[in-house]
């Protein structure tokens, strides 16, 4: 059978589209045409041009009061009374040797034993504490004899030609008694201190240190030097 020839009114599909696709974009460009003269229409009539502006960022609150650091969860101690320096304790001064000296050959001064006060003579010298308290017959109650030395050192001390009991008390440079003896009349057994830091003896009636309330321990102010 024989094929017949095409009509020549037909047209090729590929043409079809590119026309279609023209004719779109015609539409299109004619569109955003009329836009953009409607645009510069608005703009000549108004004089200016709406343009949103951008959200603010919220500026932060700024408190009336300037920034202070928080107090401590406690409450510091302040005492009620304000602070007064304190005067600082006074050392009781040194006992003054007495110019002259006694009807014995001694210095004499004034020494506190607590809450006592003992008038005492002052065996300084060699000769003087060879002396010491040898051939007395009485003591006063509150009265005594002091003994220095020039070195802190073992002492030891007798009773020959002594005719009043009497105690004696071992005392350190600080003032510190160390040690309390009894001694008798007469007795020549030496008596020895324990320690070799004696600075001081002091010799009063037999008794006189238990009467008082004074023992070992207790300080001797106002030493002589």
């Amino acid at each position: 059978m024989q094929r017949t020839k095409p009509s020549s009114c037909q047209v090729p599909l590929a043409l079809a589209i590119l026309v279609l696709v023209a004719a779109a974009l015609f539409c299109f460009f004619g569109a955003l045409a009329i836009g953009i003269g409607a645009y510069y229409f608005i703009e000549s009539e108004t004089g200016s041009v709406a343009v949103a502006s951008p959200t603010p960022v919220a500026s932060p609150t700024v408190s009336s009061t300037p920034f202070t650091a928080h107090s401590p969860s406690f409450t510091p101690f302040v005492s009620s009374t304000p602070f007064r320096s304190t005067t600082p304790s006074t050392p009781p001064a040194l006992s003054t040797r007495s110019a002259e000296l006694d009807e014995n050959g001694f210095h004499t001064a004034q020494i506190q034993i607590g809450t006592e006060k003992l008038d005492v003579e002052l065996a300084e010298t060699p000769q003087q504490q060879a002396k010491g308290l040898r051939f007395r017959q009485t003591l006063a109650e509150n009265a005594g004899m002091l003994f220095l030395f020039p070195a802190p050192q073992r002492v030891s001390f007798w009773m020959k030609d002594a005719s009043i009991p009497l105690s004696i008390a071992f005392i350190q440079s600080d003032g510190k008694i160390i040690q309390i003896r009894s001694m008798q009349p007469y007795d020549e057994t030496a008596v020895p201190s324990l320690s070799d830091t004696v600075a001081y003896a002091l010799l009063v009636n037999q008794g006189w240190f238990e009467r008082h309330g004074i023992a070992a321990g207790t300080i001797i102010e106002s030493l002589p030097q």
